[in-house]
């Protein structure tokens, strides 16, 4: 009689436990879903992929899309090697960011803003450059003008169509009209293709744009990370 006391002792602790995990599941699916507003929603963003405008449209609670297009441009220069060399480059280079994006988003989890995304950007983005000496070079008494030792220039070009895979976190068409937005992802815009030409005594070096397109080639697998606002229209 005893031990039968305690084996019923040692399982209503377990009974307890199997009931509220049955009424807890039991609440779960009972509490009512967020509030699902079908239709358009306005987007901003800004990040790697430059700042953006896109318009979202649900299909459903679990499915959506959106289209969208991105700008940036960013304009530097820099000089190869030191002041004290007896021949330093100076670049003038221009990077420009010209995109747009066709993405689907699946929101798996109904009460959640976490969502797998898949699409295509067409993409524009160029990388251009120009250099020529910073000063005349001196060789074995003889002074070469900056003009007489030359230039070069090139230009790096992507694939048109780059597909995309990412996921992210905010959900246009669920609870508040307002929503804070993340993407995290990369497009596949394959090596890009250089251009290079050199004029005057640096035309010997016009070879050099095979090493320069080898040196991108990181390019290819772009990383997108991008925050932005939607709103539910």
């Amino acid at each position: 009689m005893k031990h039968l006391l305690y084996l019923l002792m040692l399982a209503l602790p377990v009974v307890a436990t199997a009931q509220n995990d049955s009424l807890a599941g039991a609440a779960q699916a009972t509490r009512p879903l967020p509030l699902y507003r079908p239709g358009f929603a306005l987007m901003f963003s800004a990040g790697s992929t430059g700042g953006g405008v896109a318009v979202g449209y649900s299909i459903n609670r679990l499915l959506a899309v959106r289209v969208g297009a991105n700008l940036f441009n960013y304009d530097g220069t820099l000089k190869s090697g030191k002041d004290s060399d007896d021949i330093q480059i100076g670049f003038d280079y221009s990077v420009k960011l010209k995109n747009a994006d066709l993405m689907v988003d699946l929101y798996p989890f109904k009460r959640s803003g976490f969502r797998l995304t898949g699409g295509a950007y067409y993409n524009v983005n160029t990388v251009t450059f120009f250099g020529k000496p910073t000063k005349d070079v001196k060789f074995n008494d003889t002074v070469f003008s900056i003009d007489e030792i030359g230039t070069l220039d090139g230009k790096a070009e992507f694939s048109k169509v780059a597909p995309y895979i990412g996921l992210g976190f905010g959900n246009p068409y669920t609870r508040k009209r307002l929503k804070f937005m993340v993407d995290i992802g990369f497009f596949y815009q394959q090596s890009p293709m250089v251009t290079f030409r050199t004029t005057g005594m640096l035309e010997p070096s016009s070879d050099q744009g095979a090493v320069i397109q080898k040196n991108l080639e990181p390019l290819k697998y772009y990383p997108v990370v991008n925050l932005g606002l939607s709103y539910k229209l």
